[in-house]
């Protein structure tokens, strides 16, 4: 079986523009962090360490507070078919469940939020991860957000996160990959592969959408210091896409789940399948992500 890494900012923008009068609600806003730009964050509940979450490409905040419902027909699917599900907004979802246990916040990346006032401030497109990583750590000073924090992040929001953990270490006190992008993927895949996963993630999934270097993004990981060695978890998808939306340029789920397997071991943990769960693992199993989550920020707790 193959797989479009293409094809992750695409389901996942359907998560994020699942919106609608029901949406769980969540405090700050827009915060502005300098330069004329102000970035959307929402935190809920109370209690340290915060949980900070980093979107996937084309995703913002909202994801997080939304579920695929129990009897949704794509569950029986075998394949990953998230663009047909009626996603609805819960306090089962993965934010508010964190929520009960620790402050967990969430925000949007610039280009991300389709509509509405609450937009980030538009930047240029496509940006580097290293924007990503200095807009975090302006966020979380501008919003005085007390670290260090349990970081959770989901597709590309795994290489933001990986960069921002080795760059400011001081700042990470766990880590929870939620099918996140692993470093290791390029030197799995074929220079074909590479090539197109550069090119698509180029593109945005939208007009005035957001794109990023993937490549540069990987090159920067790996240029920058170790890991830190925080508890942490890796979580990787066992459902696909179907075989007719692949194509030979796309990775293998195998060459994905051994690249999340060598970013584990480099973490110093486990990576962990998510029996029936799609990429958007937050929609499908959104208790398996915050029992995860929360067992982090318990272990964060012990450890003082």
């Amino acid at each position: 079986m193959t797989r479009s890494l293409a094809l992750l900012s695409l389901l996942i923008v359907v998560a994020g523009c699942a919106r609608g009068s029901a949406d769980p609600g969540g405090g700050l806003g827009l915060v502005d962090i300098g330069d004329g730009r102000q970035l959307y964050l929402e935190c809920q509940g109370s209690g340290s360490p915060t949980v900070f979450i980093i979107p996937g490409k084309g995703s913002y905040a909202q994801a997080w507070n939304y579920v695929v419902p129990p009897d949704d027909p794509i569950r029986s699917s075998p394949y990953d078919v998230i663009l047909d599900a009626q996603l609805t907004p819960s306090a089962d979802a993965v934010q508010p469940s964190v929520a009960r246990t620790t402050q967990v916040c969430t925000y949007d990346r610039p280009n991300t939020r389709p509509d509405g006032g609450d937009r980030s401030t538009p930047v240029p497109q496509p940006h580097t991860v290293q924007q990503d990583v200095d807009d975090i750590v302006a966020l979380i000073a501008a919003a005085h957000l007390a670290g260090p924090f349990v970081f959770t992040a989901h597709s590309y929001g795994g290489l933001i996160l990986d960069l921002l953990a080795r760059t400011h270490p001081d700042l990470v006190s766990g880590i929870v990959m939620v099918d996140g992008v692993s470093e290791f993927l390029p030197g799995l895949g074929t220079p074909v592969q590479n090539a197109a996963w550069e090119r698509d993630s180029m593109q945005p999934s939208e007009p005035g959408g957001e794109g990023v270097f993937i490549l540069e993004a990987i090159a920067a990981v790996q240029d920058a210091p170790p890991l830190p060695q925080v508890p942490a978890i890796v979580l990787s998808a066992d459902k696909f896409a179907a075989p007719e939306a692949l194509t030979p340029q796309n990775y293998t789920l195998a060459q994905i789940h051994q690249a999340n397997d060598m970013l584990a071991a480099a973490l110093g943990t486990t990576n962990i399948i998510a029996t029936g769960s799609g990429h958007n693992m937050m929609l499908y199993q959104p208790n398996l992500v915050a029992d995860h989550i929360v067992g982090i920020v318990d272990q964060v707790r012990r450890a003082g």
